[in-house]
């Protein structure tokens, strides 16, 4: 089955592998040792907080040379890597919802959102195949976690297509078919997690989280109450580090997502980043928030975080 179509009915059991017996595994367990991978972050924020930067400034910062893949899914990551690191030629943007890529449209122009979740397996296979020929890949950026998930979502329909749990695009399916977007998602980010790549880093939205609570008038309005990843449940558990960043201006704009900074004069503003869990090296800088970024009298400043380094 080609991606750019859909898929009307099951296809066939894939055959399953052979020649991995006893002698395979002993001759593993003998010699097979952890493979030095330090960081596998998740940078959490709204839109705009220098997720994709602080992803390859910390890269950067742990193997300076080699080469950096970002796995555009948000088409967003291009933008921000000419301007900040166009001088760095190992970094390669590989965006997944391509307008010129035939293979993950329908016949009618719209997405084929199942072609789009193979297209992220064959790009994620394709790294592991550069990785155990010996090419030197410092890092691997997936920017867009978030949006991914929508993706596997959306996908849903044709995958169940696929496997024949429904024979019909407008068939019904039960709750528990969702998991078939929760094994989509985590497929992907297990896989790129367990490359044998030094830097692994996922990006994703911080969603707000509303809830009704009493007016003091004995009515109900609807509030922010906080805020969480987007992300699946479970997730977190593949990421040795969490950074979550935030904007901040001297006055709060609740509806764009901004803090406040008494510090900050008119007209500047800030990102930080809160180190909300490390797992390993640099465990010390759990729960400290630094300025990773200013724009101070209409100049940019860049900081990061170079107490990072896993050097």
């Amino acid at each position: 089955m080609s991606w750019g179509t859909n898929a009307k009915a099951a296809t066939k059991d894939v055959p399953v592998k052979t020649g991995f017996g006893k002698d395979y595994y002993r001759n593993l367990f003998e010699n097979n040792t952890a493979q030095s991978v330090p960081v596998r972050m998740a940078l959490v924020a709204k839109e705009n907080c220098a997720k994709s930067g602080l992803a390859i400034s910390i890269a950067r910062q742990v193997k300076p040379k080699g080469k950096i893949i970002v796995i555009d899914v948000d088409n967003s990551a291009q933008a921000t890597i000419e301007e900040v690191y166009g001088d760095d030629k190992d970094i390669t943007v590989l965006p997944l919802l391509d307008e010129r890529d035939e293979s993950i449209y329908n016949e009618d122009s719209t997405i084929n959102y199942a072609a789009l979740i193979d297209k992220a397996n064959y790009y994620v296979n394709i790294i592991a195949d550069k990785v155990s020929e010996g090419e030197d890949i410092a890092a691997i950026v997936f920017d867009g976690g978030s949006t991914f998930l929508k993706w596997c979502e959306h996908a849903m329909t044709a995958i169940l297509l696929r496997k024949g749990v429904i024979k019909e695009e407008g068939d019904a399916f039960n709750q528990k078919e969702w998991r078939t977007r929760n094994q989509s998602f985590r497929e992907v980010m297990t896989r790129l997690h367990g490359l044998a790549v030094p830097c692994v880093f996922f990006t994703f939205h911080l969603k707000d989280v509303s809830n009704y609570v009493d007016n003091g008038n004995g009515g109900k309005v609807l509030m922010k109450i906080g805020e969480r990843p987007e992300w699946e449940k479970g997730t977190m558990r593949l990421f040795s580090q969490q950074i979550f960043l935030g904007r901040f201006m001297r006055k709060a704009d609740a509806a764009a997502g901004v803090k406040a900074d008494p510090k900050l004069k008119d007209g500047d503003w800030a990102i930080k980043a809160t180190l909300e869990e490390i797992k390993g090296k640099h465990m010390e800088f759990v729960g400290e928030t630094h300025e990773v970024l200013a724009v101070k009298g209409g100049k940019i400043v860049w900081s990061g975080l170079p107490m990072l380094n896993w050097k």
